[in-house]
């Protein structure tokens, strides 16, 4: 057994103790309970081959979408994020977070204020057969949104780990004015042709596990009794 394994097995059964008991306590998702669901459209610039479909069809891939704060509160500073399922042959999960762009910061979470839309990544380096690789969306027009409409237009960048970001495509949504209660599952489901790292699966596996024994309920925390 490799010696981190064991430090991210204790770490995700501790999530996992820590989303179960607020899922339980609010009565719906732990995290980014309150969102806003919609339907995009990727367009990839196919660059060398990564064996994941996503990123080697330029599509476009047709993609659902929900954008959420973490603690699904209207005011004060949160964690953007933003759920992208793909469909069709590049099918597939990938939860996107609000970070920075440098070498470090692109793995760490940034708090932004409700109209404030930035930098999302996937956080945790997906596996490919080229090796690991980070996904970022940058808003092309993150002034003209707001709190309760996100950005309807990013640039895809990917990456490897400590690696420049080289731009490769484009994600353009159309919004509704209602939430989902649609789960999204990105180490059980990547992108085609991607896996999760048995190392990041045990720390985030079991905190989606425990965070689904209770049931989506798309209810603005301040509107509950």
């Amino acid at each position: 057994m490799r010696p981190a394994e064991p430090v991210a097995r204790a770490a995700g059964e501790l999530l996992a103790a820590a989303s179960g008991a607020t899922a339980r306590l609010r009565g719906t998702r732990a995290l980014h309970p309150v969102g806003v669901c919609g339907t995009a459209s990727l367009k990839v610039r196919p660059g060398p081959a990564s064996g994941v479909a996503l990123l080697d069809d330029p599509g476009p891939h047709p993609c659902l979408v929900r954008w959420s704060r973490a603690t699904g509160r209207q005011e004060g500073l949160d964690i953007e994020g933003l759920a992208l399922r793909v469909e069709g042959r590049a099918a597939g999960d990938l939860l996107l977070a609000g970070t920075g762009t440098g070498v470090v910061g692109r793995h760490l979470l940034v708090l932004r204020r409700p109209e404030q839309h930035g930098t999302l990544t996937t956080l945790l380096p997906l596996s490919t057969p080229r090796g690991p690789l980070l996904l970022r969306l940058d808003p092309l027009d993150p002034g003209g949104a707001s709190a309760d409409v996100p950005p309807t237009a990013y640039r895809l960048l990917v990456s490897a780990p400590g690696r420049p970001w080289h731009e490769r495509g484009t994600l353009a949504i159309t919004w509704t004015d209602r939430d989902c209660t649609r789960r999204h599952d990105p180490v059980g489901h990547p992108p085609a042709g991607a896996w999760t790292h048995p190392l990041w699966a045990r720390l985030r596996d079991p905190s989606y596990a425990a965070s689904q024994q209770v049931a989506a309920d798309p209810t603005t925390p301040e509107e509950k009794p």
